[in-house]
């Protein structure tokens, strides 16, 4: 029989094989292309054309572009074939073959290495960098020395939800019961450390790694185990297999809270930074912020890294060097997790799976995946998103231009003029003739080089609409950050296919298109406020608090259907490239404002499409309960 099918087989040339491969590689390229190209072009139309800066660094940023829709292309349909599949398989078998404590134990495990393989999560190594250690130690501390330490700590928070989620679905618990009491002591902690002036510059950090920890590699895997255990476990409720990606989002906050109030005690308060550089701080807390390090830290603007100033040959190098780093990073994440999922399935479960070719090849697409993924986030989108929100305040007030410095050869102290306010203040500056006008450039001495009669200064850009500080500049930014997170939330894969797996589930009740508007909306309005608060020093804790009392309202008047697709909802809407891209733009305009804490807006962008898919699940069944008044009433 063996030797009939090797027989019957069809051998497939390499010609035809390229003729087969191809046109599906095309397609799968160009729906991620669709993904991100919208994004991208918003962005970049926005700062040409309403900022009216030209975008720095084009070329690596464009190649970056291009990595990020090639690498998100193999990556996603890695998952297709291998990871998802490999999960579901798991989740089918795990509460017919193993006892309660090898689920635990599996499930914590799976967690921990799934997150700490996610791409958004190197995205906050990035973070460190733009915190001030005088002026929020204890942040700079987790994302810095104790970057390892918070990591890890994010990585157990997933894995104890999934725990519970795994747990939920087979002994039929509403995810009600689960939510509520944990939103409820997650507001009491956000309150306590709103009272801490080092805990409350963490509070958005910790929102927001709730929403990091749920991105394109955690939230597939987990849906497919809860998929699988559904399945296994024969609900009668046929969306028990949601809620899974809600609780894996909230347990993370829990777990970078205990760890903000572990090291509260051991790091230093905020304090000036005259203070902190003539040794306020002592050697235990130097050691504990910095380790062995020493730290210099410059008081001139202009001592910056100018990727744009160095050679072809130091970008070459810096691209391939970022190349291989990606690589390392992504063969020490993916290794262990489909090594750990497949020892689980073969050895422990002693299962197999039909088409493991595929399976294999799956894996190895994740890899190759997240390698180019990764380089096209850090020198590509970040670079990007990293602009434009520095750039944005220039709508509403003069803002230095620091990637464009400028020189001038054979500079004379002499051309130096004064001027004066009402208050009797002097400031120093020269006029600058460019091409037909001339400009009035701020002088200031330590940027002239006496030796060689050079001058460089910032040039200073802005406010684009009215005068300082004016509301027109506000509202073009607001605007902006509503259609961002309106249009990059529309054009989520995830979000498209939880959209079918609704109407599918609710027999056509509630539509795709509508939760897709729903969802779209909330997050345009979550992105809104999240610019907002940064704009205007808005503290975490007055959007937090009062959102999630009407939502735990909301949730208690709700279907259990609905709850549990509203919460979910959020899940999806933060993927590989909004998450990136809201971190990096969130910062970008507190290191131009010089806010302390530019982190939040991704906890926010989390909160309101719950909002509003809660809010149409209501209208809705109250549209239904109307309608089935009107048929008793001409029934009489």
């Amino acid at each position: 029989m063996a030797r009939n099918e090797k027989e019957e087989s069809i051998h497939i040339g390499f010609r035809e094989a390229i003729t087969l491969i191809v046109p599906y590689f095309q397609k799968k390229l160009w729906l991620q292309t669709k993904s991100v190209v919208w994004v991208v072009l918003y962005l970049t139309l926005f700062q040409l054309i309403i900022l009216r800066i030209p975008i720095k660094e084009a070329g690596t940023i464009s190649i970056g572009i291009f990595a990020i829709i090639l690498g998100l292309t193999f990556f996603m349909e890695g998952l297709y074939l291998g990871i998802m599949p490999l999960g579901e398989s798991i989740g089918l078998r795990l509460p017919r073959k193993v006892g309660l404590f090898s689920i635990i134990l599996f499930c914590l495990f799976v967690g921990i290495v799934a997150t700490l393989a996610e791409p958004a999560i190197a995205v906050l190594k990035q973070c460190g960098s733009t915190v001030s250690p005088w002026e929020a130690p204890l942040l700079y501390h987790l994302l810095n020395e104790g970057a390892d330490v918070l990591f890890f700590s994010i990585a157990f928070g997933v894995g104890v939800s999934i725990v519970l989620g795994v747990l939920r679905i087979i002994y039929g618990v509403s995810l009600s019961k689960f939510l509520i009491p944990s939103l409820v002591v997650l507001l009491c902690i956000t309150v306590y450390s709103f009272f801490d002036e080092n805990l409350r510059l963490v509070s958005g950090l910790a929102w927001d790694s709730g929403v990091v920890a749920t991105g394109s590699l955690t939230v597939p895997l987990i849906v497919a185990l809860g998929i699988g255990v559904s399945k296994s476990a024969q609900s009668s409720d046929s969306t028990t297999g949601f809620g899974v990606v809600t609780l894996a989002s909230l347990f993370p906050i829990f777990s970078v809270f205990f760890v903000g109030i572990y090291f509260s005690s051991v790091v230093p308060n905020p304090m000036p930074k005259e203070v902190f550089l003539k040794g306020g701080i002592s050697a235990q807390e130097h050691k504990l912020m910095f380790g062995e390090k020493e730290i210099n830290f410059q008081n001139g603007d202009l001592n910056r890294e100018q990727t744009s100033q160095l050679s072809i040959h130091s970008k070459i190098s810096k691209i391939l060097e970022g190349m291989g780093e990606g690589f390392t990073n992504s063969l020490q994440a993916i290794l262990p997790l489909a090594g750990c999922l497949l020892i689980f399935l073969y050895f422990i479960l002693k299962e197999s799976v039909p088409f493991a070719d595929e399976l294999y090849l799956g894996i190895v697409f994740v890899l190759i995946g997240l390698s180019i993924f990764n380089f096209g986030i850090f020198f590509g989108l970040s670079k990007l998103g990293s602009q434009v929100g520095n750039k944005l305040p220039s709508s509403f007030r003069s803002i230095e231009l620091t990637d464009s410095i400028r020189e001038i050869q054979g500079f004379n102290p002499s051309i130096v003029v004064k001027a004066t306010d009402e208050v009797g203040t002097t400031e120093e500056f020269f006029y600058l003739k460019e091409k037909k006008s001339f400009s009035q450039i701020p002088y200031r001495e330590k940027n002239y080089h006496p030796e060689s009669k050079l001058y460089q200064y910032v040039p200073i850009h802005g406010p684009l609409f009215g005068k300082e500080e004016n509301l027109l500049g506000y509202f073009v930014v607001l605007v902006f950050a509503f259609v961002l997170g309106y249009s990059a939330t529309l054009a989520e894969p995830a979000l498209s296919a939880l959209g079918n797996s609704v109407e599918e589930v609710t027999v056509g009740t509630v539509k795709k298109t509508i939760l897709i508007q729903a969802v779209g909306i909330g997050v345009g309005i979550g992105t809104l406020l999240g610019i907002l608060k940064i704009l205007i020093s808005i503290p975490l804790l007055y959007i937090l608090l009062p959102s999630y009392l009407v939502l735990i309202l909301l949730t208690l008047v709700s279907k259990p259907e609905f709850i549990d697709i509203a919460w979910d909802s959020a899940g999806v809407t933060t993927g590989p490239i909004t998450v990136p891209l809201v971190i990096v733009l969130g910062l970008g305009i507190g290191n131009q404002l010089n806010i302390v804490d530019g982190f939040g807006v991704l906890s926010s962008t989390a909160i309101f499409p719950v909002l509003t898919v809660l809010i149409m699940g209501l209208w809705m069944e109250r549209a239904r309960r109307q309608s089935i008044a009107e048929l008793e009433t001409e029934s009489e």
